[in-house]
């Protein structure tokens, strides 16, 4: 059967007139008016003008929108794209018509049925289509001028269908905005084609559903296998983020091996667009569509649509294309390899995306780890160039350290202190440290990381002033594969030298005793045996009467990650559990520096005096998390 594509009657009136690009100008007019004089056509079209240049040196000719309006179906064409490795492969196609108004009023959409052996399947595998990870690849004319990006394809089913965002638009990122819907339903009405033009490869076009060309998501530290836990992590972040709609996606694949290693970006090659880069890798995989220079255009539709914005681009190499065989979730474009970053992405448009090539932004964060005698075993290091996503990769990353370390994902106990160093408004500089201790017998690499990342998300989102981080450095101290937590059990006193129940004792007045606490060792959630804390001492004033008491509270925190009714993981997001009550970023960090850690035993000292009682707070440091209460009676004598 012939492809209706391949012959088909014109679009319109401009698509039956001669052209004459190929020709002197001179000659294009001198046979021209000879026509007219002897009356042998009506009309015709004047000389055209010299293609517009993309590039602001004037390389790289474009196709104007209303050029390619005008082309019969058919008119053939040619692109570049990555399937396996590095280097740009090309495919060709030939003109379906366009969709008026796709991006808003004056704003078309154009169409194309693309053709390589990976879209069409001559290669061995299943017909691709057009698959995730393509967006952006640059379509071509005879003249080798640019036309545009491939950005959104029909349904997922593997059909050669592909939406063309013009070069047109695209050269305008950063100036103009164009809006840009993520998918539209191809009416009769809108879509400009021959009735015969309407069906690819036997199905219709018209009642189809043309949705953007995803970007391949990827996370996860260097050789991750727990992509759930990425994904979960992810997740976390709060709905007011810039990108929480992609943060929050649960599209991520495991992100492959980031190289130390820079590579070019090319025209057609593949681009990783990095919030988080180094041991771990927070990003998207698209195509480059044009290179001015140092200025680098891609993707033809947004990444999260934020204008101005600050990411990492770096190039990245393909294991292969992987045919969609359920005609659901659509081909994919499988990462083998990231290289080091090469540029900034600053902007993200209706468009398409921009970046410069040359410095490079971001701040560090880095992750040391220790055994249980403290020395340090491993480190992990990243670049946070994007500020929303620095809490997730916070938590990503020391969770991840923790599962890979203790080469398991379930229980474990954990000491984590850290430091934020930041920039503030009017140049000074200041540090926030901290420390936390956690247990959990199913969570823990969820938890673990949850400490560190509250603090850079409260700083993060502060609206006091403009903050700027200028590195996350934290240790976590792994103490045990299990899940070890300290339940307060009773309290003793020193009596000459033997220890004591306090509870039922008659201490006197005026009189110093030392005294402590006794716990119970939980080990993944069962009684291990019992553990003296560390001694301390308090004072009965002589104006103490009849009665008194010492309270010991364990200060173990609410837990953020629940299993839900299904069994699965539900974890808060970063700010449930802190609220900005302050008046300044002086109030907010002195307010962070007051939290308490876990490893915390709220101890209170009650005696009866002449009139009513006293009380005394204060704290003491337990041997791990703390948890439980529990209050030893006495009587006092004079």
């Amino acid at each position: 059967m012939t492809d209706p594509t391949d012959a088909v009657r014109p679009l319109d009136a401009a698509a039956r007139r001669p052209r004459f690009s190929r020709w002197p100008r001179h000659l294009g007019a001198v046979v021209l008016a000879g026509a007219l004089s002897m009356g042998l056509v009506s009309a015709a079209p004047p000389a055209q003008a010299a293609s517009p240049a993309f590039c602001s040196d004037g390389s790289q000719p474009y196709v104007p929108v209303s050029e390619a309006r005008g082309w019969a179906a058919g008119h053939t064409v040619s692109g570049k794209t990555v399937v396996r490795g590095t280097d740009p492969e090309t495919f060709t196609g030939s003109y379906i018509g366009f969709i008026e108004g796709y991006f808003g009023k004056g704003k078309d959409l154009l169409l194309f049925k693309l053709s390589s052996p990976t879209i069409d399947g001559s290669n061995g595998l299943k017909a691709a289509g057009i698959w995730a990870g393509m967006s952006g690849s640059p379509v071509y004319d005879g003249n080798g001028r640019l036309i545009g990006a491939v950005s959104y394809r029909l349904s997922p089913d593997n059909l050669p269908v592909a939406g063309v965002t013009p070069a047109e638009y695209m050269k305008t990122i950063g100036t103009t905005v164009v809006s840009q819907p993520k998918s539209a339903r191809v009416s009769a009405t809108s879509l400009k084609v021959t009735a015969a033009g309407t069906r690819v490869a036997g199905k219709s076009l018209a009642g189809g559903q043309l949705t953007q060309v995803k970007t391949v998501n990827i996370a996860g530290p260097a050789g991750t296998a727990q992509n759930a836990f990425t994904n979960r992590t992810l997740a976390r972040t709060p709905r007011t983020a810039g990108a929480a709609s992609l943060l929050r996606s649960g599209t991520f694949a495991a992100a492959p091996q980031q190289s130390a290693t820079a590579k070019p970006l090319v025209v057609g090659g593949n681009i990783a667009v990095t919030m988080v880069s180094g041991d771990m890798v927070i990003g998207s995989i698209g195509t480059v569509t044009a290179i001015c220079g140092k200025t680098v255009w891609a993707f033809g539709h947004p990444l999260n649509l934020e204008g101005k914005t600050s990411m990492l681009m770096a190039n990245a190499s393909a294991a292969m294309v992987v045919p969609d065989g359920t005609g659901v979730q659509g081909s994919f474009k499988e990462t083998s390899q990231i290289y080091a970053p090469v540029g900034v992405l600053t902007q993200d448009r209706s468009a398409g995306i921009r970046g410069t090539v040359g410095a490079l932004t971001g701040f560090p964060l880095t992750v040391k780890v220790q055994n249980p005698k403290g020395v340090q075993v491993d480190k992990y290091v990243a670049t946070v160039a994007y500020p929303d996503s620095a809490a997730a990769a916070t938590a990503e990353l020391v969770g991840t350290a923790a599962m890979e370390q203790l080469d398991q994902y379930s229980s474990g106990t954990g000491k984590v202190s850290w430091t934020i160093s930041y920039k503030r408004a009017n140049g000074k500089t200041g540090t926030l440290s901290n420390s936390q201790v956690v247990d959990d017998r199913y969570y823990f690499p969820d938890e673990i990381g949850t400490p560190p990342a509250d603090d850079v998300w409260a700083i993060s989102q502060q609206v006091h002033e403009k903050v700027t981080f200028t590195g996350v450095t934290v240790t976590l101290k792994l103490l045990s594969s299990d899940a070890v937590n300290y339940r307060v059990s009773k309290v003793q006193r020193l009596s000459g030298n033997t220890w004591v129940n306090l509870a039922g004792s008659s201490l006197k007045a005026g009189t110093k005793y030392s005294l402590r606490p006794v716990y119970q060792v939980v080990r993944n959630d069962r009684v291990d045996g019992t553990a003296a804390g560390a001694k301390f001492r308090v004072t009965l004033p002589a104006s103490a009467r009849t009665k008194g008491s010492v309270k010991l509270t364990g200060a173990t925190s609410f837990d953020p990650c629940q299993a839900d009714e299904n069994g699965e993981t539900m974890c808060d997001e970063w700010d449930d559990e802190f609220s900005d009550p302050t008046n300044s970023f002086d109030e907010l960090i002195a307010l962070l520096r007051t939290k308490q850690s876990d490893a915390t035993l709220i101890t209170k000292l009650t005696y009866k005096v002449k009139k009513g009682s006293k009380s005394r707070n204060f704290t003491l440091t337990g041997p791990g998390s703390l948890s439980g209460t529990t209050t030893a009676g006495f009587t006092i004598k004079k």
